[in-house]
């Protein structure tokens, strides 16, 4: 059983230290993954919109299947959504395909303005500023306002764009345990004195991989206590959690955003791709000229602001958000009672822990031909020790769909012979 994993670790350099060498070694596990038929390093590519359920192309039979979708960013299931759609075509027709320039110079049109008023009045700041990604608002607000005599704590299990963007800094950066208030503590009375005015704290505000919720209030206490900024990552939250899908500062009833700095993306909950950052006047002020990763890039295309204005109105008067909670907490109960280690979720995100590398290799095909699609996670974005299976629920799931999953993923384990 245990031939072939996935193994993201492998091949980062080669025996010889060359360039290519190490391109070769992997191209050698491409042509074991592709005999085995799998679809982790390379995917079979959908042919129909991102909904509960879609078209697989599946390029080792050449056939299509039709699969039930529980690997989506799109929480909201709103991808596919009529009005949206519309909605989308419509500023097409008005605006065309790009927006022609960078923001700073002929790339700013009504719909960015327009979505950028319309984002800081919901998540309650003076403004924000728009990316082409979440991955680059990351990178932006970091570079742009961090520099090497700065100091940046990050928690253990943040994203790998406020990682890098950290380590692109210069900053010392130092990674705290996973929300651990007095780890945190101990390290800021360590430093502050040596970094007056001149510390960043980082967290997700819900974390991509475990499905929990960082505890802000927490951390905003001692961030005000140690006269340090917090930045946090809505990337997960955004029409997840929180009033009507307002985010962890609406799930915490948090209204003083002094010293916070918002980050989050159009690419999940909102369906299309993008990202920004929301936080005071003057900071966006500042960013808009020395955030490189804004400055130095093309705009998004005025049909993605409008499409994400379209699943803010959606959002904002429909139950979508009332029917992703319903769904996720159906799911989650489900799961644990039948013994599976979600771990400590409360969100839309569900990791099963697995645990093994070379099982969950199989597992991965295994899911794909009965139908069901997930995120298989390896190392290293997560422990090896706890490679997972990770579901996202979507609004548009089914109870049907949950038990389907809940029942293949009883028989995989078993099969396996998994705890």
């Amino acid at each position: 059983m245990k031939t072939y994993k996935a193994d993201f670790l492998a091949n980062k350099k080669s025996e010889d230290d060359s360039i290519l060498g190490k391109v070769h070694d992997f191209h050698e596990s491409i042509k074991q993954h592709e005999e085995l038929g799998l679809n982790i390093f390379k995917k079979s590519p959908i042919v129909s919109a991102c909904d509960r359920e879609v078209t697989l192309f599946e390029r080792h039979t050449q056939k299509n299947q039709q699969i039930l979708m529980f690997g989506s960013n799109s929480y909201l299931g709103a991808i596919n959504n009529e009005y949206v759609v519309n909605k989308t075509i419509d500023s097409i027709k008005e605006f065309g395909i790009g927006s022609g320039g960078v923001p700073v110079l002929s790339g700013t049109t009504f719909y960015h303005d327009k979505l950028e008023s319309t984002l800081s009045k919901l998540l309650g700041f003076d403004d924000t500023m728009l990316f082409s990604s979440g991955f680059t608002a990351n990178l932006g607000a970091i570079l742009g306002l961090i520099r090497p005599q700065n100091l940046i704590l990050q928690d253990r299990l943040n994203h790998a764009s406020l990682i890098d963007g950290g380590l692109m800094s210069g900053a010392k950066m130092l990674r705290y345990k996973h929300n651990d208030l007095k780890d945190l503590e101990k390290i800021l009375e360590e430093y502050h004195t040596d970094y007056p005015n001149g510390i960043l704290i980082i967290t997700d505000g819900v974390f991509s991989m475990d499905g929990d919720i960082a505890d802000i209030p927490g951390i905003l206490k001692l961030a005000k206590k140690y006269n340090a900024l917090l930045l946090i990552d809505e990337a997960h939250s955004t029409g997840v959690i929180g009033e009507k899908g307002k985010g962890t500062l609406s799930y915490h009833n948090i209204e003083d955003k002094s010293n916070i700095i918002l980050t989050g993306t159009l690419s999940k909950a909102l369906g299309s791709v993008g990202g920004y950052v929301c936080a005071s006047q003057e900071i966006i002020d500042y960013l808009r000229i020395y955030a490189r990763s804004n400055l130095f890039s093309t705009s998004l295309p005025p049909s993605v602001c409008a499409s994400a204005l379209a699943v803010l109105d959606y959002m904002q008067n429909s139950d979508a958000t009332e029917r992703l909670d319903k769904n996720s907490e159906y799911l989650r109960n489900k799961l644990r009672e039948n013994g599976f280690n979600i771990l400590n979720t409360v969100t839309a995100i569900v990791p099963i822990i697995v645990g093994d590398e070379y099982k969950l290799t199989l597992m991965s095909k295994d899911l794909l031909d009965k139908g069901v699609f997930v995120s298989c996670i390896f190392a290293p974005a997560v422990p090896a020790s706890a490679s997972r299976v990770r579901v996202n629920v979507m609004a548009s799931h089914t109870k049907e769909d949950m038990d389907y999953l809940v029942d293949v993923l009883n028989e995989l384990f078993e099969k396996y012979s998994l705890k």
